[in-house]
């Protein structure tokens, strides 16, 4: 257990301390830093960052990217939420049906105000998702805004996972609820 820091320690001082880089300013106070990602202590915190939290530190607003024929898995995914240990909360509800309209540039729009208003962007990766130009803008999009980001693996698909996953090095989850707490959590607590 960790003793409980002061509210005037500074990031570089715990990224020091723990050999970790938490991808914040150095000068950043912790209490900002925790309050920022949310989480409620250093302890909770860091546990996540090295992807052990299986518990949510607070309720986590979340946008899910995935490819249109696993719209299916979706709905199943969107049922965990009703678990009493699940904190989290969809933040895509209009992106179940298209955006009507044919400008591209609209819709990036749209889809990025929604981005924006997230902590973690959920990539569900089935057969054909590593091939989707909409996937990878949504995702690259995400880290551009300093969005937590992570992978959870459709049950039964063996696809490429997108690049962006890769190179962000983001975590990707089973098919269960402890599993994608670990991702989302870890992914809340790397962003940037």
């Amino acid at each position: 257990m960790f003793r409980r820091k002061r509210s005037d320690t500074t990031v570089e001082s715990i990224e020091r301390k723990y050999g970790v880089d938490l991808n914040a300013r150095g000068d950043m106070f912790l209490d900002n830093l925790l309050k920022e990602r949310g989480f409620d202590s250093l302890t909770h915190f860091l546990q996540a960052f090295y992807g052990r939290l299986t518990e949510h530190g607070r309720k986590r607003r979340l946008f899910i990217s995935f490819h249109k024929e696993d719209a299916r898995k979706l709905g199943g995914f969107r049922l965990m939420a009703r678990n009493p240990r699940v904190a989290l909360e969809f933040y895509d509800d209009s992106l179940r049906d298209a955006i009507d309209s044919a400008n591209r540039t609209y819709v990036k729009q749209v889809i990025r105000e929604k981005i924006n208003r997230v902590s973690v962007l959920v990539c569900l990766v089935g057969n054909g998702t590593g091939w989707r130009e909409w996937v990878d803008w949504e995702l690259e999009t995400a880290a551009s805004l300093g969005k937590g980001i992570c992978g959870v693996r459709i049950p039964a698909t063996f696809g490429k996972i997108p690049s962006v996953l890769t190179r962000m090095k983001a975590m990707i989850a089973d098919w269960n609820t402890m599993s994608i707490i670990r991702a989302v959590e870890y992914a809340a607590a790397r962003r940037s």
